[in-house]
């Protein structure tokens, strides 16, 4: 069926109504939340960067009900009415994944564009063709933890983290589960990375369980059955909500893992990309000396997140989406919170523009605007300006995405950018010093463990050894430097 060529295109965003189901929808991505990023993205196409003429584009709304079987039927709707040119939204990978294999076949092909589908296996564009990923995918994340292990030179780790396990039953993957598995394949590529694993269920784990499961990984890393167990883990990389995290290291610090030195937490924060300064903190805990030992414990921690934006243009943009979220949707009364962006929100506006560019090209070319195989090669290998400044796409429609490594400041009170990541040039760069527990940065298998198994009496045999032998060698040197001090003064009299 030939699609007629006027005017104006077609973009159906699929969202739910709300962002209450963080199961399903971690990003918090929402319809009500994404109206004002979409008015702004118009308007600045229209006037500003003035890529397309006024009214040359309509967006209208969906609610997918964070369903894999409705949102598809929602989308397939418009496709029968012939009102859909691009999809954009669909927040829940399963309701995405459908949509991303059909939408080829549709017309001259129907372009889809994701700000949240990170998993590795959307990254097969001979089965989504035509599935443009503005937040790129969570292989960036396995690059950046590789630099890591490589950087402090540690070859284990243990992998703590939420998914969504019932008994034997698994209703859907978490993004957790999606995320450490990139890095996971990852390391797998390295062979003389050695890992182990350890999930749970947030919602059925209590701060009691989350020490026991402490304990069982510890096994496997504090030698108490050393024979048994070969790799000893003193890396944990942990994924789970922020409330969950602080449970893992209160139960850390109990333990004495938080303390001790001789571990480090990784936490994967990329689905709520808070940047909270202060995350142990909570106003509504009742004991002061709770988010005290929460600091404590959080000093043992690195937070890898989404790095933000710090340009003018892009405070510039918030501030513009939170008064257009207030005057004309009347945000906060309707949902009795306070607007808050993130990275995966703002990113539908970059998604606008880059789509926008092409269909400019397009129409400057004469050709039709609703080819979507066309347009989708004019939006990949391509860099543009985008709100958080050169945005670039790579061979494969994926966005190059940057990521900050976070550290507890003792000086500031606070948590800030110690390193960070850059996708497009695959480069770990340093930009203020890490803070350690003991120090120095721990080794990848810990001395004595957590509970001092490994070092009973002492510290184990081998570092007595070790020194031992250091100490020797330097007396012996001292002997021979004194030894050719005196021969030489000797012989010079």
């Amino acid at each position: 069926m030939k699609h007629p060529l006027n005017l104006p295109i077609d973009i159906v965003v699929g969202l739910p109504l709300s962002d209450d189901n963080i199961l399903k929808n971690p990003y918090k991505l929402s319809i009500a939340k994404s109206q004002p990023v979409f008015d702004v993205a118009i308007e600045d196409v229209y006037y500003s960067r003035q890529l397309l003429s006024p009214g040359s584009l309509r967006i209208t709304y969906v609610n997918t009900n964070l369903s894999d079987a409705t949102g598809p039927q929602r989308i397939i709707e418009r496709y029968c009415e012939h009102s859909v040119d691009a999809i954009m939204g669909l927040s829940y990978v399963y309701a995405l994944a459908p949509l991303a294999r059909i939408s080829q076949f549709w017309y001259a092909g129907v372009p889809v564009f994701s700000t949240s589908a990170l998993v590795d296996e959307l990254g097969d564009k001979q089965e989504f063709p035509l599935l443009t990923r503005l937040m790129g995918t969570y292989k960036t994340l396995g690059h950046l933890s590789r630099k890591l292990m490589n950087h402090f030179t540690w070859n284990k780790v243990g992998f703590f983290f939420h998914d969504q396990i019932n008994g034997q039953r698994v209703v859907g993957r978490s993004e957790c589960f999606f995320s450490l598995n990139a890095i996971k394949n990852n390391f797998n590529h390295r062979p003389i990375i050695s890992w182990t694993v350890q999930m749970f269920n947030e919602h059925e784990t209590k701060q009691l369980q989350m020490r026991f499961m402490l304990k069982k990984i510890s096994i496997q890393t504090n030698g108490k059955y050393y024979f048994v167990f070969q790799n000893l883990y003193s890396v944990i990389i942990l994924c789970a909500s922020p409330d969950t995290v602080r449970e893992i290291m209160l139960a850390a610090y109990d333990l004495g893992m938080a303390t001790s030195g001789e571990y480090v937490f990784i936490n994967i924060d990329v689905s709520t990309g808070s940047h909270a300064e202060r995350p142990w903190l909570r106003l509504n805990d009742t004991s002061s000396a709770e988010n005290e030992k929460a600091k404590k414990a959080y000093q043992a921690l690195k937070t890898i997140s989404l790095r933000r934006s710090d340009l003018d243009e892009y405070k510039n943009f918030e501030l513009r989406v939170k008064e257009r979220a207030e005057k004309k949707y009347n945000y906060s009364a309707k949902t009795g919170k306070e607007y808050e962006m993130n990275n995966f929100i703002s990113a539908f506006y970059d998604a606008v523009l880059l789509y926008a560019i092409a269909l400019n090209e397009t129409l400057s070319e004469g050709l039709d605007p609703r080819n979507g195989h066309n347009i989708t090669s004019k939006m990949w290998s391509r860099t543009f300006i985008g709100i958080t400044g050169n945005v670039s796409i790579d061979e494969n429609g994926d966005r190059y995405s940057d990521y900050s490594l976070l550290d507890l400041d003792p000086q500031q009170d606070k948590f800030v950018e110690v390193a960070y990541y850059s996708g497009a040039s695959n480069e770990l760069k340093q930009v203020a010093e890490f803070h350690w527990v003991g120090g120095s940065p721990p080794k990848d298998s810990p001395v004595c463990g957590w509970d001092h198994s490994k070092c009973p009496e002492g510290y184990p045999f081998y570092v007595y050894l070790l020194s031992g032998s250091v100490i020797f060698i330097l007396l012996l040197m001292s002997g021979f430097i004194y030894f050719w001090r005196s021969v030489y003064f000797v012989n010079f009299e």
